[in-house]
C-alpha cells in the first residue's frame, strides 16, 4: 500500500520539525517548506502531496496567498489543506481550506484531522 505524502508549510523551524517528526512516526511521508513560495515551488517540481498542512502567517508568501494560488490551478485545487493557525483567519481564507486547527495543538487532534482529510487512518493507529 502506498504511503500518503504530506506537505507541511510553517516558518517556525521548531514547529516544522515537530510536525514532521510526529507525522513520520505516524507512517506518513513528509515534505516541508518554510514559506508559501517554497511550498509552491515544491508543488511545481515534486510529486503532489495527498494533503497540505499550512501555517497562516509566514514571510515571503503567507498561507492566505499560497492557498489562493493553489485553489486557482486545476492541478492543485483538489489537494486538501489543513490550516494550522494561532489567529483568526479571514473568511475568504477559510473558504479555501478544508479544515482548521488552532495552535497550540494536540498530537491526537492533528492526526485525526489529517486522517479525516485523507479518509484513512494513519499506520500508527
Amino acid at each position: 500500500m502506498k504511503r500518503h505524502r504530506l506537505l507541511v508549510v510553517d516558518d517556525d523551524p521548531a514547529t516544522l520539525a515537530s510536525i514532521r517528526d510526529l507525522l513520520l512516526r505516524a507512517g506518513f511521508d513528509v515534505d516541508t517548506a518554510s514559506t508559501g513560495r517554497d511550498a509552491l515551488a515544491h508543488l511545481l517540481d515534486d510529486e503532489l502531496p495527498s494533503a497540505i498542512i499550512l501555517d497562516a502567517r509566514m514571510p515571503v508568501m503567507s498561507g492566505d496567498e499560497f492557498s489562493s494560488v493553489v485553489r486557482a490551478y486545476a492541478r492543485f485545487s483538489s489537494i486538501p489543506i489543513l490550516l494550522l493557525t494561532a489567529w483568526d483567519a479571514p473568511v475568504e481564507f477559510l473558504r479555501r481550506v478544508d479544515a482548521v486547527m488552532r495552535k497550540p495543538f494536540r498530537v491526537d487532534e492533528l492526526l485525526a484531522h489529517v486522517e479525516a482529510l485523507l479518509g484513512t487512518p494513519s499506520i500508527a493507529r
